[in-house]
């Protein structure tokens, strides 16, 4: 991995190139909403596509790619979009993300030229993350934006050893890789956790197994105190013949707050649940913070 001038000197130099400049952006997570005049139509739709993705409007994808698929090129006669890695790359995310059909995405990427990168994608839309053809930085990328409750330690490790081992990173001057590693890496030190069995990860574990377990016992309690509240209903003393006469002349009036009652009490449930839920953490010395 280069040395973190070499990496700030090669940020500087992709915002030369507005295509570039708004790629990087968009793996980084910041927004992009505004478009240069005098960009192509291409990269207009690749900036449009991102601004979906970014925006979660599947409507606004689905109008670029009801043209885009209309575009049926063939091996022999390839489409200039077809080898852009930054579309397609984009384009897969866009038709993961708003489940749209994939036949005509793996036709594109079937007549591409044979590469790292076109086997990676190849791989990715078959959900075979953990190939050792991937590009591995560019399957953390996808699943980031994706699906990424199936980031684990394994493909973390595996991008951070493709990234450090890459020496040759720069060599290639394939920006499309370049930033993808760069923005792994990132990620890898956001998300790494500790190998299994050291204190943190079991720490870590030992918090999900105690909130779950917290809930059980919430509504353990609850359920005991409604059913202690009916039992206590059925043990109420025996009303005179003079009570029972009032209570039946006013037993509008009453059935009225009964159903106040009763709709107050419905509406609290929740607070109820939470805040059940939150005495016993604290309770059982959970800190305050974390609640």
């Amino acid at each position: 991995m280069v040395s973190i001038e070499n990496r700030i000197s090669y940020s500087e130099r992709v915002n030369e190139s507005p295509k570039i400049k708004v790629f990087h952006h968009f793996i980084l997570g910041k927004e992009v909403s505004s478009f240069s005049n005098s960009v192509s139509h291409l990269d207009e739709q690749f900036f449009k596509i991102i601004f979906s993705i970014q925006t979660n409007n599947k409507t606004a994808f689905e109008e670029i790619y009801t043209t885009k698929s209309k575009s049926n090129p063939s091996k022999d006669s390839p489409a200039p979009f077809v080898n852009d890695d930054y579309l397609i790359f984009c384009l897969i995310v866009a038709i993961t993300k708003f489940s749209i059909d994939k036949t005509w995405i793996r036709n594109i990427i079937s007549i591409r030229n044979r590469n790292p990168t076109t086997i990676t994608f190849e791989n990715i839309l078959n959900e075979n993350y953990s190939s050792t053809s991937n590009q591995s930085e560019v399957v953390l990328m996808f699943l980031h934006f994706c699906k990424q409750t199936l980031i684990n330690n394994t493909l973390l490790n595996l991008a951070y050893k493709s990234i450090i081992e890459n020496t040759a990173l720069f060599e290639s001057r394939n920006d499309f890789q370049i930033l993808c590693a760069f923005r792994a890496y990132d990620l890898v030190i956001e998300q790494k956790e500790a190998s299994e069995g050291n204190e943190i990860t079991s720490l870590k574990s030992f918090n999900q197994k105690f909130k779950a377990r917290i809930k059980v016992l919430s509504w353990v309690l609850q359920a005991g105190m409604f059913f202690g509240l009916i039992y206590g209903l059925f043990k109420l003393p025996i009303y005179s013949p003079e009570t029972i006469t009032f209570i039946d002349k006013y037993n509008f009036v009453f059935s009225i707050l009964g159903i106040l009652g009763l709709t107050f009490i419905g509406n609290q449930i929740p607070f109820f649940k939470n805040k059940s839920k939150e005495l016993l953490m604290r309770l059982f010395g959970y800190p305050k913070g974390l609640l």
